[in-house]
């Protein structure tokens, strides 16, 4: 027979993972009525509110040791042949994707085994150990493969992690591929953040390979941004030249268009008579040859200026946009 309990009276279980038992009346809900004192003949009836917390993380410890004893498991994964054992509702629980392949009317919905496509195994392993136990180590090796991966599952806090790992490997020698990188999984603010990267330190990136690799609309892209951030226009000139002379047979029909965003105009008098009035390339097409005259124009005629006044007259206006 329990013996009468005061009001907010509350005692400690002895348990190792235990917190507070609070006693209360034993309607889960109050209303006004409900906190009215006892009638005589009613009888007070204790509870005891007890909250583990850390009942999650032992479940799941659990759960995941379950899954490497392959106990319990309803789904097997694979890739390229290789196995992965699972339960289904784990991996519904934090991913859209295999909530959707075991809720949704697809053929998987019933099946023992999953066969994907287009996803790097040991990235998968790496989700699904994440899934599991939330923790995952990002590195240089395996973030180009966990970061599709990762969109394909729809695991966005994983995406995210990728992206902010990438922003922070950002260097002259690689923001131009980091930048493609993000471009193709759609990571906007990563593309958006690499991109200034690039134009912020375009002096030191058009020496790496990435540059020179670049394609046509890309270095166009680059070199016409008004935010370019230079020393003095002739290193545009000179990272034109270089891009071009890297593939001259593929690039050499694109040197007029490049040149056209080139601001020779602000170059020196002396650069544009012993580098680019002799440049071969330059010489031998008419259109840059006609871009070379303008700038000899504002050079001589000073005072025809506010005349000749175009994009390639403006100084670029660097920013510290990174």
């Amino acid at each position: 027979m329990f013996l009468p309990v005061k009001s907010n009276h509350s005692t400690t279980d002895n348990t190792a993972n235990s917190e507070d038992v609070t006693t209360t009346s034993n309607n889960s809900t109050q209303t006004p009525s409900d906190l009215s004192p006892p009638g005589p003949n009613e009888e007070i009836l204790p509870q005891a509110h007890h909250q583990n917390p850390g009942h999650c993380v032992a479940s799941f410890a659990a759960i995941n040791q379950m899954r490497s004893n392959v106990q319990l498991c309803d789904v097997t994964l694979e890739v390229g042949g290789e196995t992965i054992h699972a339960h289904k509702v784990i991996l519904a629980s934090v991913s859209p994707y295999f909530y959707a392949m075991f809720n949704d009317d697809m053929l998987e919905r019933t099946q023992g085994i999953v066969r994907l496509h287009d996803i790097d195994l040991l990235a998968l392993k790496h989700l699904i150990d994440y899934i599991y136990t939330g923790e995952i180590t990002i590195t240089e090796q395996n973030v180009q493969t966990l970061l599709p991966a990762s969109s394909l599952l729809q695991m966005h806090s994983v995406r995210e992690a990728c992206c902010k790992f990438l922003l922070r490997q950002l260097h002259p020698s690689n923001c131009l591929g980091i930048r493609s990188f993000a471009d193709a999984h759609s990571c906007k603010e990563l593309h958006t953040r690499s991109h200034k990267y690039a134009l912020q330190n375009f002096q030191q990136v058009v020496g790496t390979e990435e540059f020179l690799l670049l394609p046509f609309e890309e270095v166009k892209d680059l070199i016409s941004n008004n935010q370019l951030n230079i020393s003095s226009e002739e290193k545009v000139f000179h990272a034109v030249l270089n891009w071009i002379k890297n593939d001259l047979d593929e690039r050499q029909n694109h040197i007029a268009e490049l040149m056209s965003h080139v601001r020779l105009p602000l170059v020196s008098r002396d650069f544009l008579m012993t580098c680019v009035e002799t440049e071969p390339l330059i010489r031998d097409d008419a259109q840059c040859k006609e871009l070379l005259l303008e700038a000899m124009k504002y050079h001589l005629l000073p005072e025809q200026r506010s005349l000749m006044s175009s994009q390639r007259t403006q100084e670029r206006r660097p920013e510290g946009i990174y």
